[in-house]
């Protein structure tokens, strides 16, 4: 019908979204499945949106998939990044107030510089970096963060060495009691006990800390994406 209204991209985003969170409210009550990338493609061509950002949008998702993926011997992830792409422009009033939840939220002012065309804003005491890249009329908001568990996992095996040493002083008292093939058996026991408790322990350690760490940043990329949305909308013409 010629009256019906015509929306936007930003609002077809935030409708298919809306549907999304509701069709995954339904799915507790009904029989709700998962949609494959043909059914996402025929959906969005009929509100006449090009197949191809379809295929771009799950290329970004599968990156995302990898970078957030869990690292199973350290117990937890080691790599976060979270992504959303917004219509029009990021002011440096928006940035600036985009940082200052960065700030808040991490205790590290950091450092903004400009690099290639991309405003990057870096902490001085983690690998943490948050981008603004702007490209045909659309910006990109990345926040991504490596996190190093050599530390974490080698501080438990040291704790499980310690243990193991305490062992082998308990064995070396008694070995004027216990026979020499024995205390063998004892001491390899006790090495491959102090080692699999020091791996469990850090692994346990990294898990609750890099789920930590995803919390914090999940939490200030949400504050930073509703400033994106709010500069949005103050940037539409009023309607007729």
């Amino acid at each position: 019908m010629s009256g019906d209204r015509r929306y936007d991209d930003r609002e077809v985003g935030q409708i298919l979204r809306r549907v999304a969170e509701l069709h995954a409210r339904e799915g507790e009550k009904t029989d709700a499945r998962s949609m494959s990338r043909g059914e996402i493609e025929e959906v969005v061509q009929e509100l006449g949106i090009s197949k191809a950002l379809v295929a771009r949008a799950t290329g970004e998702l599968a990156i995302q998939d990898v970078r957030n993926r869990p690292v199973w011997w350290v117990g937890g992830k080691t790599e976060l990044m979270f992504e959303e792409v917004v219509d029009g422009h990021v002011d440096d009033a928006t940035l600036a107030q985009m940082i200052e939840v960065l700030r808040r939220s991490l205790g590290d002012p950091g450092q903004l510089k400009q690099e290639a065309g991309a405003r990057i804003w870096s902490t001085t005491t983690r690998r943490l970096h948050f981008t603004v890249v702007e490209q045909e009329g659309r910006t990109t908001l990345r926040l991504e963060e490596r996190m190093d568990a050599s530390v974490t996992l080698g501080s438990a095996f040291l704790g499980g060495f310690v243990g193991f040493l305490a062992g082998l002083f308990a064995v070396v008292l008694l070995k004027a009691v216990v026979v020499k093939a024995l205390l063998l058996v004892l001491l390899g026991a006790l090495a491959s006990t102090g080692a699999v408790a020091g791996w469990a322990g850090g692994r346990a350690l990294w898990r609750r800390r890099s789920e930590g760490h995803e919390a914090q940043l999940g939490q200030a990329f949400a504050a930073i994406v509703a400033l994106a949305d709010a500069r949005a909308s103050r940037q539409l013409p009023p309607e007729e």
